[in-house]
């Protein structure tokens, strides 16, 4: 009796835990609007987050089954390596102690959210609240800007200035228009995810669609042409890898409405087209010439990557994920990086059938074209970065592919 007393006390303990992940999680996703103060949104994440997905490794043994397979190998691996250079290298800016400690925030979040992967309905409940919240805070962003303070909505006035806050008491304030851009990308593939679920209801569709509007508008006047890209191929692969017929007539109907902006915008865009990769090509030129120096052995964990422009406006890092972990940690590090990533997307694809790799696919195609131009670390702490590759990350790493 006493036995099951117990067995029954652990599995109420893993529920408990489980469901404050499910908190901490939509704390991760949302609290980045919701919170005006960085130091709140941190304490929040170790108390609903961090805290809880160490207690649920503790009591699963630190998940021996999530660590096995073959992607998660390739990133404790990387990991290990990240630790390695910030131990010996000297060119590391920090303290070892405190890589280690973001190495083990990370283990604990991808943890949670691989959790959470194993619980559908709980995580997509996560998903619809976290998306209502960044579809109200979109639709009040241009409501705000556009009625409120009456800014002028054309292309010559609004080109420069771009969005990424809300503007109001810092509710909604993303620091930067291509941080912005990246975030609400993330919702709008979400959006579309649910869109395409065969039990979506016409009201529940509506929704849906005046969410993906906010969203796509808000991406659009951030002016990420980063953002575009990353959110066409995100969308493109979900699509694809859905293969339905919701999926392939919101596929054609994408297409007309492409044609139709291009068509409407065609000066606009040819502006655009002369604006080229705004001066990172010579950030990559750059990268190119000390190439020699560092591609072997890196110059360290969290090195900077200094640029200065002619006009004197200075850089620390590539403006490429890619180019910036080959900076700082070598060929093997950047080796070990790309092994993982491409282990991930062929497990999306192993599990395709399942809707949550469906969605993990399209997010993680999303983080990989945002990665070429407009992603900087992922070695960091929380962050819209962390959203940006390392949930889907989490996803994908959860689910256990399907029997054949």
């Amino acid at each position: 009796m006493l036995r099951r007393l117990i067995e029954r006390e652990v599995t109420g303990l893993r529920k408990g835990l489980i469901l404050l992940l499910a908190l901490g999680v939509f704390i991760q996703l949302s609290g980045l609007l919701l919170n005006n103060d960085g130091s709140r949104y941190a304490t929040q994440l170790y108390l609903a987050l961090f805290l809880p997905a160490l207690l649920l490794l503790l009591r699963e043994r630190l998940m021996p089954g999530l660590w096995g397979q073959a992607p998660a190998v390739l990133l404790l691996l990387l990991l290990g390596w990240v630790l390695l250079y910030a131990a010996v290298h000297p060119g590391a800016d920090r303290e070892l102690w405190r890589w280690l400690k973001l190495v083990l925030l990370l283990i604990f979040y991808i943890a949670a959210v691989a959790s959470l992967a194993r619980h559908e309905r709980l995580l997509r409940v996560v998903l619809v609240i976290s998306l209502a919240v960044a579809a109200l805070f979109a639709w009040l962003t241009l409501y705000y800007q556009f009625v409120v303070i009456d800014r002028p909505l054309s292309y010559e006035a609004f080109r420069w200035v771009r969005l990424w806050e809300l503007g109001w008491r810092g509710f909604g304030d993303l620091k930067h228009p291509i941080i912005a851009g990246l975030y609400y990308s993330i919702f709008t593939i979400v959006a579309t995810w649910l869109l395409l679920r065969s039990d979506m209801g016409l009201w529940r569709s509506l929704f849906l669609m005046v969410a993906i509007a906010g969203l796509a508008f808000y991406v659009l006047l951030t002016f990420s042409r980063g953002s575009w890209f990353s959110l066409g191929a995100g969308g493109l692969a979900l699509l694809l890898v859905t293969n339905s017929r919701k999926s392939y007539g919101l596929l054609g109907a994408g297409a007309v409405l492409l044609c139709l902006v291009a068509y409407w915008f065609w000066p606009e865009l040819q502006n655009e087209q002369k604006v080229g990769v705004n001066g990172r090509e010579l950030i990559w030129g750059s990268w190119l010439a000390r190439f020699p120096e560092f591609w072997l052995m890196g110059r360290g964990a969290g090195a900077d990557f200094e640029f200065t422009f002619p006009t004197g406006q200075s850089f620390v890092h590539a403006h490429s994920l890619y180019l910036q972990l080959w900076y700082e940690y070598g060929v093997v590090g950047i080796g070990l990086f790309v092994a993982f990533l491409f282990s991930l997307l062929f497990k999306a694809w192993q599990c395709r059938a399942l809707p949550l790799a469906q969605l993990a696919m399209g997010l993680l195609v999303l983080a990989t074209v945002a990665m070429i131009s407009d992603v900087y670390a992922i070695f960091h702490r929380p962050s819209p970065y962390w959203a940006l590759f390392w949930f889907p990350v989490g996803i994908l790493l959860g689910l256990r592919k399907p029997v054949t």
